[in-house]
């Protein structure tokens, strides 16, 4: 893949790289040793293909571990570490359920980031990548997220960890604990990019954040806040924003109050976060969310333990103030952006619950009002909810009762109250309120890269939630079989890595016309939120929004039923 950008290692690039680089004579050539104004670091030389290597430091630590007293607060610069660090190996996960029901994976000592370049010298645009997983599981790591297609094409990839579900995002609502902690992280690391990546190649006056969804809304909550000013200068957020569901906990307490309470602490939180402090952070994991364990209606709720409000008279540094749809109204985007979905998001969902919950459909059935977007404030029973149920059942599957048989129209609804909603929200405001360049598409592409769709055996034509990311990422933990170098998924992958990598140069993914890209064009997000990319076979721009008839759907019963302030 991209042959005329692969690289190699030459003598005389060797000869230049020591001049810059600290390798002492003792050393391997091809383990460089650099000297950030973090500390010294060793990395390794990888492979990625046919006369094609790149740079690895993985495992190189951005914050001081987020442990005993620092736990459940914000992060803290790491200190420069003395003599070399090896950064051969990847740093541990962050503490999260393992794939196994009552096992755990990682550790709280976790706020690692990974460096990847073919260029040790010069300033080439940087790329941090944010993973998603519901705050609660996954990690930057090369297992899930393999830099060999981004590298290729003359950008650094960052991928980093973050601390995830009870010990990242719990919140009191009040000074004791604040929460955001692994919002916090993110910043942090872009502050740590800010101060070191030069060391490494990168520029860091052109830095991009992208990430997938839980990742993404981090993303968009980073675009959102002051804090992270200066820190990147474009963003890219996929099948996921900060308004989705999901993504934003408007009852801290609730849930604070709960785990103290299951630990014997009471519901005072000036003493209990303390003691909390104390607690094994193993015996967190049962009390937190997994997809074994989320009550229906699952994702179409606020997670337990996610990005908050923060109070007003916390100790620390502050950096959401107000809920994202405030955000968005008061013009708060100020960076290039690129926000977008795969056509079928929901069947990963649908496809999950058809393995582990056999009485969805039932629970839908006899309570109608899980249908009912949480975010319109409308109350169970009433005449509002009973009109937007009826809509939505005679809209999707023409009223009939839910059972396998409908499973198609079933996840085309969980698409759209999922992701695809808020997402056209999310445009259509940040359209409105902001001059900055925006990008909007859909990527619909069904082919022999889409590897989650392959693992959770889903049979209906589209693009599942997180199938694009084989297109940007090596991804051997998601490999069921070799992909064909003929495979026209390959040439997906090249365009979409093209863009994204075009996007990081220059803040637009097509600044002129290229065979790869078709001469392609991608139209920017007019004031109205129209105009988006149709990512398929083909490229597709188009001046209308994706899927009209079903976003009007939806944008006609907010207006007709939502009760002001909805909370989207």
């Amino acid at each position: 893949m991209f042959t005329q950008k692969t690289a190699f290692v030459p003598l005389v690039c060797l000869l230049i790289l020591s001049s810059v680089v600290s390798v002492s004579s003792q050393s391997d050539p091809s383990r460089p040793i650099i000297d950030s104004p973090a500390g010294q670091v060793q990395g390794t030389t990888e492979t990625c293909g046919l006369f094609c290597t790149y740079y690895s430091f993985k495992g190189v630590p951005y914050a001081e571990p987020p442990i005993a007293t620092l736990r459940f607060r914000n992060p803290v610069p790491r200190a420069r570490w003395q003599g070399v660090r090896d950064a051969s190996s990847h740093g541990s996960e962050c503490l999260q359920a393992a794939l196994i029901p009552g096992q755990v994976r990682g550790n709280e000592d976790c706020l690692y980031l990974n460096i990847y370049t073919q260029q040790l010298i010069g300033k080439r645009p940087v790329m941090v990548w944010i993973h998603g997983g519901g705050y609660g599981a996954n990690s930057g790591n090369s297992v899930d997220f393999g830099p060999e297609k981004l590298v290729q094409d003359g950008v650094l990839l960052v991928t980093i960890n973050y601390r995830l579900g009870t010990l990242g995002f719990l919140s009191t609502g009040d000074r004791y604990a604040a929460g955001n902690w692994g919002l916090k992280d993110c910043l942090q690391a872009l502050r740590w990019v800010r101060i070191n990546i030069a060391a490494f190649g990168g520029d860091p006056d052109n830095v991009t954040i992208f990430g997938n969804s839980a990742g993404a809304a981090l993303v968009h909550l980073l675009v959102l806040t002051d804090a992270g000013e200066g820190l990147f200068h474009k963003a890219i957020a996929q099948s996921s924003t900060a308004l989705v569901p999901y993504a934003f906990q408007t009852r801290p307490r609730f849930y604070a109050d709960r785990l103290a309470m299951a630990f014997g602490l009471g519901t005072d939180s000036s003493t209990y976060v303390e003691q909390l402090r104390t607690i094994p952070a193993e015996q967190f994991i049962p009390f937190q969310e997994a997809a074994f364990t989320i009550p229906v209606p699952r994702f179409l709720r606020p997670l337990d333990y996610g990005p908050v409000v923060e109070p007003d008279d916390a100790p620390e540094e502050r950096i959401v103030r107000q809920r994202p749809i405030e955000l968005i109204r008061a013009g708060a985007h100020r960076v290039p952006f690129i926000v977008g979905y795969t056509d079928l998001e929901g069947a990963f969902f649908t496809a999950l619950e058809n393995a582990i919950d056999p009485t969805v459909m039932g629970q839908f059935n006899a309570n109608p009002h899980l249908l009912v977007p949480f975010f319109w404030n409308i109350n169970e029973g009433t005449v509002s909810s009973s009109q937007i149920s009826s809509s939505f059942r005679q809209h999707y599957w023409q009223s009939q009762p839910l059972d396998a048989s409908l499973d198609y129209e079933w996840t085309v609804y969980q698409t759209d109250h999922q992701f695809l909603f808020a997402i056209d929200q999310t445009i259509r405001l940040h359209a409105q309120t902001s001059t900055v360049p925006l990008y909007y598409y859909q990527f619909a592409y069904d082919g022999d890269l889409n590897l989650y769709k392959k693992l959770f055996g889903v049979q209906h034509p589209g693009a599942i939630h997180t199938d694009e990311l084989p297109y940007l990422f090596h991804i051997p933990a998601a490999m069921l079989e070799p992909v064909s170098p003929d495979s026209h998924a390959n040439t997906v992958s090249n365009r979409v890595v093209r863009m994204w990598t075009n996007f990081a140069r220059t803040g637009n993914p097509t600044p002129a016309t290229e065979p790869l890209l078709q001469n392609v064009l991608w139209p920017s997000v007019g004031t109205t939120g129209t105009g988006y990319l149709l990512i398929g076979h083909d490229l597709l721009p188009s001046p209308q929004t994706p899927n009209p008839t079903r976003m009007n759907l939806w944008y006609n019963l907010q207006q007709a039923y939502a009760n002001a302030p909805f909370e989207i």
